[in-house]
């Protein structure tokens, strides 16, 4: 290609993979600039983003959801979503995210208890379950957050690793810091299968005749959780 004086012109070769590159940076920086400002108007968009990708996926499944519908449901353009989420995928793991959380602050809620007893333990056990039933559908983002990025999921035995600790720092028998190294391993994996025995009770025993009774089974974990707050060992009875 020739100027209006016939000299060639001067071709700049663009590299298209950097300029995505830094696309991607200057999105991910106003991502959390947008995030970060404490502005009303920002949280609350954020808040209706989010809600309606956890509604979407509820309804139709992570894959067979798309932005657009997310989007509509918001109230917001496909672009605004952007704003916030580079991707789909990012959308279903900040949901993750937000549901781990918040089964650490229903553990952080047993920790404020100050005599346990197998009653009050049994309560709690019950309100546990019945915060995690407003979340049941979200076993299934975890499904396709894991089928995405396998690695992901570690953040869960992160998770429980917290939970751990949080328990830890009221409770004996979690305090994984107060036993000799060559002792925490095996600690570790009996806080682990209690922390299991919580979750089960939970998300597995329903209030259904064909099934172990619920009532019974929260009994059990309630008992087995008393002794082992204390002694830091399974016994069930």
């Amino acid at each position: 290609m020739s100027d209006a004086h016939g000299s060639a012109a001067l071709r700049v070769p663009v590299d298209v993979h950097r300029n995505d590159a830094m696309s991607d940076a200057k999105r991910a920086q106003r991502q959390t600039a947008l995030r970060q400002t404490g502005r009303p108007e920002v949280s609350a968009t954020l808040s209706s983003i989010r809600n309606a990708a956890r509604k979407t996926f509820y309804e139709k499944g992570f894959f067979a959801s798309s932005v657009e519908e997310i989007a509509e449901r918001a109230g917001v353009s496909r672009a605004t979503v952007y704003l916030y989420f580079r991707s789909k995928d990012e959308m279903l793991f900040a949901l993750m995210r937000q549901d781990l959380e918040f089964q650490l602050g229903l553990f952080e809620e047993l920790t404020a208890m100050r005599r346990p007893t197998r009653a009050s333990l049994r309560r709690w056990l019950v309100a546990f379950r019945g915060a995690l039933d407003t979340r049941r559908a979200s076993l299934n983002l975890f499904w396709a957050g894991a089928s995405i990025d396998p690695d992901y999921m570690t953040s869960v035995e992160t998770h429980r690793d917290n939970i751990v600790a949080v328990l830890g720092r009221r409770f004996a028998g979690f305090d994984l810091d107060a036993l000799p190294r060559s002792e925490r391993d095996l600690q570790r994996a009996k806080c682990y299968l209690m922390i299991f025995l919580i979750e089960g009770v939970a998300i597995h025993f329903f209030a259904d005749q064909h099934l172990p009774s619920l009532t019974l089974g929260t009994d059990l974990v309630a008992g087995t959780l008393l002794h082992f707050i204390t002694h830091g060992e399974i016994v069930t009875g």
